[in-house]
C-alpha cells in the first residue's frame, strides 16, 4: 500500500512534501474540544483544564493532550459543556458560517460534529437539518444533540438521493462532508491504512461527483456550501470540485491563505490540511457558491396557541408525534423526510402534565424549581442513586456549578434518580 499511496500523491506534492508529509504520520494524532459556551465559559474552562492549547483557527477550540486528559469520561462532557472532534474537521462549519436566519443541510452528518457546530455557530436558532443514510448513526446524531441541549436540529434518516427533487434550490447553506477512502485518518485509525487501495479511492470519486452535484441543485441561488473530506488524493478532492465546475454554473468561493494550508497551484479551488502544517488529521476543504440574488429563507413560526406552561426558550413551533411533544423554532414542511428527533424532546405528555426528557433538561434555561448539587451528590447521581435533600414536591432541576443536569421528580424528602439508565456510569468528576 505505503509505495503505491505516496506515488499517487505526486498528481500534487513534490517529493519534498511527499517526504514530510509521511514522516508526519508516524507521529501521534491529535485531539480538541469545541465549547459550548452556553454551559460553560472560556475562562472556566481554562481554569478546570489549563493545559489547554487554542485552536489555530477556530474561536473556543481547543487542542489537548490525551494521554494527560481523558475528557471523554470528564463530568463536563457529560454535561455538554463541550464536544470533543478532531481540530481539522472543525474547520468545514466554521468556514460556511451559517447564521440564525439560515436553513442549513448537513448531508451526512453522523455522529453530528460538523451539525453541532453550526447549531452553536446559529445560536440555536434557524433550523438545521441533519440527516445520515444510516439509522444507527442517525440515533448518535441525537445522542450529541440532547447531551448539548441543542434545538435547532431536525434529524433525519434518509437516501436524498431518491428525495432531493423536493428540495431544489431549498438550502441556504449546505455541508457535504462526503464518504471517502479515508487516508486522512491513518495515523488515527490503522485499519484505514491496511484497507486503502487505488481502486477504492476512484470508487469513492465517483460517489462523491454524485453527491456535490445533489446537493449543489438543492442548494438555493446565492447559497453556499462546503465539501470536505478526509482524504489526501486527489481524485477525491478537487477533481471532484472540478467536476462540479465542468457540469455546473458553481462559482469558488476563495479561503484566505494561511501558512497552515497546503494549496494546489495547478487546481486552486481549496485547502488541504496536511499533518506536517496543520495540527490535525488529513483534511481538503472547498467552498462553493450558487451565483444569482440570495433570499432569505421564509421559515415560518407557530400561530396556534402553545397551550402547555412550560419554558420554551422563545421557540414557538411544537410537534407532537404520539405521546411526546417536541419544540422547535422554526416550521419546515416534514413530507418526504424520515424523522429521528424533531427539534427539542420536551417530554411525554400524561393528561396535562408532561414527563419531562432529558433532552429538554439540557436545553431548557429557566425552570420553577431548581436545585443545585455537590461533586459527592452528582457522582452519586450518575450512578443512579436518589438525592436524599428535602425540595418541594414536583419536578426540579438539578444543576451542578450552574449547568443543567437532569429533570428529577421529588417527594419533598427525596429527588428520584430520573437519568436514562443508558446514560448512568462513573464519571471523573475532579
Amino acid at each position: 500500500m505505503a509505495m503505491d499511496f505516496f506515488n499517487h500523491l505526486k498528481t500534487y506534492l513534490d517529493n519534498k512534501q511527499i517526504e514530510e508529509l509521511a514522516a508526519s504520520l508516524d507521529k501521534p494524532s491529535k485531539h480538541a474540544l469545541l465549547l459550548n459556551e452556553e454551559k460553560m465559559s472560556v475562562e472556566t474552562l481554562l481554569s478546570v483544564y489549563p493545559s489547554l492549547i487554542r485552536h489555530p483557527i477556530v474561536p473556543n477550540a481547543f487542542i489537548y493532550d490525551k494521554d494527560e486528559l481523558d475528557l471523554g469520561k470528564s463530568i463536563y462532557h457529560e454535561l455538554g459543556c463541550f464536544y470533543l472532534q478532531e481540530p481539522s474537521a472543525m474547520l468545514p462549519a466554521y468556514l460556511l458560517n451559517p447564521n440564525e436566519n439560515d436553513l442549513v443541510l448537513d448531508l451526512c452528518a453522523a455522529p453530528g460534529g460538523k451539525s453541532m457546530q453550526a447549531s452553536l455557530l446559529m445560536h440555536n436558532k434557524g433550523l438545521i437539518i441533519s440527516n445520515d443514510i444510516a439509522k444507527n448513526r442517525a440515533f448518535a446524531i441525537s445522542e450529541n444533540a440532547e447531551r448539548l441541549g441543542r434545538g435547532n436540529l431536525l434529524i433525519t434518516n434518509n437516501d436524498f438521493s431518491s428525495i432531493y427533487q423536493h428540495f431544489l434550490n431549498t438550502f441556504d447553506k449546505i455541508i457535504l462532508d462526503a464518504p471517502c477512502s479515508g487516508s486522512g485518518m491513518f495515523r488515527k485509525q490503522n485499519e484505514m491504512k491496511e484497507d486503502w487501495s487505488i481502486a477504492k479511492v476512484i470508487k469513492f470519486a465517483e460517489v462523491q461527483k454524485s453527491l456535490i452535484l445533489m446537493c449543489y441543485n438543492m442548494l438555493k441561488e446565492g447559497g453556499t456550501m462546503v465539501y470536505s473530506t478526509c482524504s489526501f488524493s486527489y481524485e477525491e478532492d478537487e477533481e471532484v470540485i472540478k467536476n462540479l465546475l465542468d457540469n455546473s454554473d458553481a462559482e469558488i468561493i476563495k479561503i484566505d491563505d494561511n501558512p497552515l494550508y497546503y494549496v494546489d497551484k495547478k487546481l486552486p479551488y481549496g485547502i488541504h490540511l496536511l499533518p506536517n502544517l496543520f495540527p490535525g488529521e488529513g483534511h481538503y476543504i472547498c467552498l462553493i457558491q450558487k451565483p444569482g440574488t440570495f433570499k432569505k429563507s421564509n421559515l415560518k413560526e407557530n400561530n396556534h396557541k402553545f397551550i402547555y406552561q412550560i419554558e420554551t426558550n422563545g421557540y414557538s413551533y411544537y410537534q407532537k408525534f404520539g405521546d411526546y411533544l417536541y419544540i422547535q423554532d422554526k416550521e419546515i414542511n416534514l413530507k418526504h423526510l424520515n424523522i429521528i428527533r424533531y427539534g427539542v424532546k420536551v417530554g411525554q405528555i400524561d393528561k396535562n402534565d408532561i414527563r419531562f426528557d432529558y433532552h429538554y433538561a439540557h436545553f431548557v434555561n429557566g425552570f420553577k424549581n431548581v436545585y443545585e448539587i455537590n461533586d459527592s451528590q452528582i457522582e452519586k447521581y450518575y450512578l443512579g442513586e436518589a438525592i436524599n435533600e428535602k425540595c418541594p414536591k414536583g419536578y426540579v432541576l438539578i444543576k451542578y456549578h450552574g449547568i443543567n443536569v437532569d429533570i428529577a421528580k421529588s417527594d419533598g424528602r427525596i429527588i428520584k434518580n430520573r437519568l436514562p439508565k443508558g446514560l448512568r456510569k462513573k464519571l471523573l468528576v475532579r
